[in-house]
Order: C-alpha cells, then sequence, then structure tokens
C-alpha cells in the first residue's frame, strides 16, 4: 500500500510539462502525458474531480493541514475550463475553449488571480452591439437592442419582474421559497408565453436562458430560473460585459487558475483516474477505479450532478438513493463554443464591439475572444447553445464551419469570411462534461430533491458549482462550493 508523500515524485510527472510553461510564462493547454494511474494509495480526504472545485476543496484542505489526494478522470486540470492554443500560423497565443469571464462579486476569483500571480484584462466592450431579432440587424449601445417600443419595454418589464421575484428565493433553499410549489410545477417557457406577448420580447428572454445556461426555456424551471439570477446577483448582472459578469478575462487564458492551483497541491493528483466505485464504512472510504484503490477518511465528489450519478456508491443506503435519483434528472446544457481568427479584429475599425444577439443562424451569441497581447490576431467567438447545439452535432464538421461563417458574415459583413483559422469545442463530445455550462434542473426537480444537493451522506460530501449559493454555474460558485465542502470536513471532529 503506498503512501501519498512516498509516490510524490510519480505523481508530480503528471504535472510536468503544464506546471512547467506555467512557470515560464508561456500560453498552454495544460495537456499531460500522464498514463492510467494503477496501484494503491492512503490519503485522508478523497477529492474526485480536479475542476475548479475540487482544487479548491483540496487547496483548502491543505491550508488547514489536512492532506487531500485529487482524482482526475482526465488528463489535465480544469474541468470546463479549456485552453486552447489557435491553429498556425498563430499558435502562440491562447483563447479559451470554456468557461472565461469573470466580473464583479466574484471575490474569489479575483484573489485566485492575485494568489497565483496572474492578471486580468477587460473583455472587449467599445463600440456599439449587434442584434439580429426576427429578421432585421441593428446595432445598438446597452443591456437591451431596441426591438420597438412595447416589444423592448415589455422585455425591460420582464426583467425587472424577474430580479423582483428572485429576491423572494432563499439563496441557500430555493425549493423554501413560499411560491416554490407554483414556480418549479412550470417551464420558463411558460413564464415567457403568459407574460411576453410579442415575437421580439419572447426570442430576446429566449436568447437571455441560452446564453445563460445553454439550454432551452421549455428546459428550465421556473424556479430554477429564479434561483439563477438570485444567485448571480440579478438579471442585468449576468447578462452584461462591463460591470457584469463578463467583464474580465484572465491573460494567458482562464485555465490559467486551475494549473496555479493545481502546482500549489504539490502533485498530489492522480490523472486517468475515472472513478468507478465509493464504498463507505464504519472506518473510512474508498475509491476504485480500473487499476487502483484510494483509501482515505472521507471523500469529496466535486462533479456536475448527473456526472455524479454515473458511479456507484456503495452502500446503496436511502439517502445516496435520493441523491442519485437527483442527478439523473439534471442534465446538463448543450454547447459549442467556435472561434473564427482574423488578421486583425476589423470590427473595432466599424464602432462595433463584436457582441451580437440573434434569433436566427446557429450561432446566437457572439464577443470579441481577441488576445491581450499587442498585434494578437482578431478572434470571434461563437456560442451555439440548447437545441442548436445538438443539431449541430448532427452536421459534417465543414457544414458547421460553414453555417458559423455564414452567420459572421451577416452579422459583421463579407470580411467575416475572410478567416484564416477556425477552432470548435463541442463540450457535449467530451465523455467527462456532458455539456456546460451548468446542469440544468427541469420542473419538479429543486423542490423535490434540492435538499440532496449538497447534504452530506455518512463520510461522503458533494462539491460543484451547482451546489452553489452564490454565482451557480460560474467558475466563482464552483471554486466556493469546494471551499465550502473543505469547511464540511473540517468541521467534523
Amino acid at each position: 500500500m503506498n503512501k501519498m508523500k512516498t509516490t510524490r515524485r510519480g505523481l508530480l510527472s503528471g504535472l510536468g510539462a503544464g506546471t512547467a510553461a506555467l512557470m515560464s510564462g508561456l500560453p498552454t493547454t495544460a495537456q499531460t502525458a500522464a498514463l492510467p494511474t494503477q496501484g494503491q494509495f492512503d490519503t485522508d480526504v478523497i477529492v474526485i474531480g480536479a475542476g475548479y472545485a475540487g482544487l479548491a476543496c483540496a487547496r483548502a484542505l491543505n491550508k488547514a493541514g489536512r492532506q487531500a489526494l485529487v482524482l482526475e478522470a482526465r488528463d489535465r486540470v480544469g474541468g470546463r475550463c479549456l485552453n486552447l492554443n489557435l491553429p498556425s500560423p498563430f499558435e502562440q497565443y491562447v483563447v479559451e475553449g470554456g468557461a472565461e469571464f469573470i466580473g464583479p462579486t466574484q471575490d474569489r476569483m479575483y484573489q485566485l488571480v492575485n494568489e497565483l500571480g496572474l492578471q486580468t484584462f477587460p473583455a472587449y466592450d467599445t463600440g456599439n452591439q449587434v442584434s439580429y431579432i426576427q429578421g432585421s440587424r441593428r446595432v445598438y449601445n446597452g443591456v437591451l437592442p431596441w426591438t420597438g417600443l412595447f416589444a423592448t419595454g415589455e422585455v425591460g418589464i420582464a426583467m425587472l419582474r424577474l430580479d423582483s421575484m428572485a429576491n423572494d428565493v432563499p439563496l441557500e433553499s430555493p425549493w423554501a421559497a413560499k411560491k416554490a410549489a407554483e414556480w418549479d410545477a412550470q417551464t420558463m417557457q411558460g413564464w415567457i408565453d403568459s407574460n411576453l406577448f410579442t415575437n421580439s420580447g419572447r426570442s430576446l428572454m429566449r436568447l437571455a436562458v441560452l446564453s445563460l445556461m445553454s439550454a432551452e426555456p421549455n428546459e428550465v424551471s421556473f424556479l430554477f430560473m429564479l434561483t439563477y439570477i438570485r444567485r448571480g446577483g440579478g438579471l442585468s448582472s449576468l447578462l452584461s460585459t462591463s460591470g457584469g459578469a463578463q467583464q474580465d478575462r484572465i491573460v494567458g487564458g482562464s485555465q490559467a487558475i486551475a494549473l496555479g492551483m493545481a502546482n500549489r497541491l504539490d502533485g498530489n493528483i492522480l490523472y486517468n483516474a475515472a472513478a468507478h466505485t465509493v464504498t463507505q464504512s464504519g472506518g473510512g472510504v474508498s475509491v476504485q477505479g480500473h487499476g487502483f484503490e484510494v483509501r482515505g477518511s472521507r471523500v469529496v465528489v466535486a462533479m456536475a450532478p448527473w456526472m455524479a450519478s454515473r458511479i456507484r456508491f456503495e452502500p446503496l443506503d436511502g439517502p445516496t438513493q435520493n441523491r442519485l435519483q437527483m442527478g439523473q434528472r439534471v442534465p446538463m446544457g448543450s454547447a459549442w463554443k467556435m472561434h473564427a481568427v482574423y488578421d486583425t479584429p476589423f470590427w473595432r475599425a466599424d464602432g462595433l464591439s463584436g457582441q451580437v444577439i440573434s434569433d436566427a443562424y446557429l450561432p446566437k451569441i457572439v464577443f470579441d475572444n481577441t488576445p491581450s497581447q499587442a498585434g494578437a490576431p482578431g478572434v470571434l467567438m461563437a456560442f451555439i447553445d440548447g437545441k442548436d447545439a445538438r443539431d449541430a452535432g448532427l452536421m459534417s464538421q465543414a457544414a458547421r464551419r460553414q453555417a458559423v461563417l455564414k452567420a459572421l458574415s451577416v452579422y459583421f459583413g463579407p470580411r467575416a469570411l475572410q478567416v484564416r483559422a477556425y477552432t470548435e469545442t463541442n463540450w457535449q463530445g467530451e465523455n467527462f462534461s456532458a455539456g456546460g455550462p451548468v446542469g440544468v434542473f427541469p420542473p419538479g426537480v429543486l423542490t423535490g430533491f434540492g435538499a440532496a444537493l449538497r447534504t452530506p451522506i455518512g463520510r461522503l460530501h458533494w462539491a460543484g458549482t451547482e451546489t452553489a449559493s452564490t454565482w451557480m454555474g460560474y467558475m466563482e460558485g464552483a471554486v466556493r462550493s469546494g471551499e465550502r465542502a473543505a469547511m464540511e470536513i473540517l468541521q467534523q471532529r
């Protein structure tokens, strides 16, 4: 049986390339060359998942003097946060294939940036935005595009009403809201249909849901939508760039934060170590995977609910059954992220910010994702979400690329067809993410199972951005959830 202190040299080799690149200041995607984990290990706390929740949990435990070993199914850290080097001839530049933005009140993310010696820069937000709603292209400034007096007005009123109702949802226990049963019995689409009357207004509200959850309004509980708004500080905050959730980016890519946290864990990460079985006994816990076993006193499952439900738990008692039943009902959003690369960010000279909202074409949300370095190529990042994302998965790569570039040419003119490089990241096609950016709660799940979301079961604890009471669905929420799980363990006698 191996003790972690005696196996640390072998574990460090798994981080070698990524850590060395981080310390040299070079952009990196931080892919490792680690072989599948083999053998038996002893530790104090086992953390399953090296996304932001798992890394933050392990760091908090280590700072408190507890030994934690992280098991990661992939060959990298970061979960749904992944740096990408642009294709040739721009391979020295990094963009983000997954989560990337941070903003005001996301205090833990800014603290981590400072602790790890990283820097932020503002997401590009200068100039007009483009809207393409009901077949009409317009430019605008502000949170809402002009789609006519009545349509724009009803959306503004709807946003205020949603914020007001969200304030009645308890942060920690939304299922305890006075109207929880009523709100959780309907979808967000049902609320839209009952409260907005113009096609433009309904389109804009659908786009808000797509942009936040990568899910269709008819897939989302109205109570969950209100919970999401409450935990993100209001709908305007969630949808805004400057002053909102998309305000800042990380120099060198957002995965640099995960790399920095992993580096501080002194090698206590096992890669290619997918956990298949978690067994609790009176004396501790055991986690098994193909070719390995780890034994400890407690375990933290730092995964999205649906992904956690794929693990076998022993004993499968009532509380564990309830938690797994919940996980089976919380699918991931459907999301692609595309990058179109140009010699220069030509849209800026046209007075455009690069931001788009549209109810037509395959990509409906677009941002300027140009790297921070002087002389970097221009990059437009396009999201494909919800049903569009599922449709995109049935297309050939060439057809998807053509559809994305066609949309960009409608939004920005024919120069958008003169692309120098192109990338796409399909999160449904990633076995250990199964979509993104957050697990989506359909009607009935929060009121039926919400209390099981983060309640410990014996020696078993839960983390992940879905369990966060602040900034659920964001890197900030993931970090806070991991630190909360660590505190639960530290408070045990």
